[in-house]
């Protein structure tokens, strides 16, 4: 099938989930033959150390519009994702994750707004099948980062979208070590649209998300999207200063009228201390994620390596080294 015969294009990026890719290869399958257009689907097997990739490769024979990539590790998921729209050859692009969890059938709506003129159609779940200390610190995430970033943010909007081909070039064009792809297509702005959704339970094996990739995703969302917490630095320094100033006059004040002891005001001193210290260790956080991304740029090393393809060997140009 020639590159500019394709219409669609999907990624799914995968990671140990041989118990699932197969039977949702399928019914994908089905869903885009459904549209009547040609189609691709392309699995990144980020690092899989299971029998994952050899179930793409039984699926890439069985169904010639599968086209797998197994990389070199596991480099995570937003790096799998960016590996896909840069050898994805459609116009519309989805993406969708691996565990069964985001429904095929809604890769339609999302593919039929892209197909209206958007330039970016993306899935809003409204409910989730996690327990409910993850739902809650999903909920809580999304609004603290809507409130920081400096775009608008749709809420409970995860990576399951169609963009335009315009979007995946600009995505794969900033070349970020530590690429947020849902935050970059808000930033390209367009013409978005929603499309709400009932998230699936896994279909099986175990989530990959660990509380700490959880975590680490969040202040890679934050701190791609957003400047506050560097600005929160000068505001919370100037309002402690202001108020350690005031503290410091009322104790002098108090003392020389009023004659009050100050041996009260240890256990105060300490707590401020120790308040300042846990502060100053945020920030600097904050300081050291921000200078961490600049040093991982200055690097340059390749966001992926590819390591096997179905069907034909790596091209050269996809071997990425150092």
């Amino acid at each position: 099938m020639m590159a500019d015969t394709i219409e669609h294009s999907v990624i799914i990026p995968v990671h140990n989930e041989v118990s699932v890719i197969e039977a949702l290869l399928d019914d994908v399958c089905e869903v885009m033959d459904a549209l009547g257009k040609p189609f691709e689907i392309l699995v990144i097997d980020d690092g899989s150390t299971d029998e994952t990739w050899g179930a793409v490769k039984a699926a890439a024979q069985a169904h010639p519009e599968i086209v797998g990539r197994r990389l070199n590790r596991n480099f995570g998921q937003q790096a799998a994702i960016c590996a896909g729209l840069t050898l994805a050859r459609g116009r519309g692009i989805g993406i969708m994750d691996g565990d069964g969890q985001d429904p095929p059938d809604v890769l339609k709506q999302l593919f039929e707004r892209w197909q209206g003129g958007c330039d970016v159609a993306y899935a809003v779940r409204r409910n989730r099948k996690e327990g409910l200390l993850k739902r809650t610190c999903y909920r809580a995430f999304y609004r603290v980062l809507s409130a920081m970033a400096e775009v608008p943010v749709p809420l409970d909007a995860g990576d399951f979208s169609v963009i335009d081909r315009d979007v995946a070039k600009f995505i794969t064009a900033i070349n970020d070590r530590t690429p947020f792809v849902r935050g970059l297509r808000s930033w390209y702005g367009g013409r978005q649209a929603a499309v709400e959704y009932d998230r699936r339970e896994r279909q099986g094996g175990e989530t990959k998300y660990s509380w700490l990739k959880l975590i680490d995703l969040a202040i890679s969302g934050i701190t791609s999207l957003s400047k506050l917490p560097l600005r929160g630095a000068i505001y919370a320094g100037g309002l402690i200063s202001l108020l350690s100033f005031c503290y410091a006059t009322f104790v002098v004040l108090r003392r020389i009228f009023l004659g009050f002891p100050q041996d009260w005001a240890w256990s105060v001193v300490v707590t401020l201390v120790a308040f300042l210290g846990g502060l100053n260790l945020l920030l600097l956080g904050f300081v050291g994620e921000y200078i961490a991304h600049i040093f991982d740029a200055s690097k340059r090393f390749p966001l992926y390596l590819i390591r096997e393809s179905t069907g034909e060997e790596t091209p050269r140009h996809e071997r990425q080294t150092p």
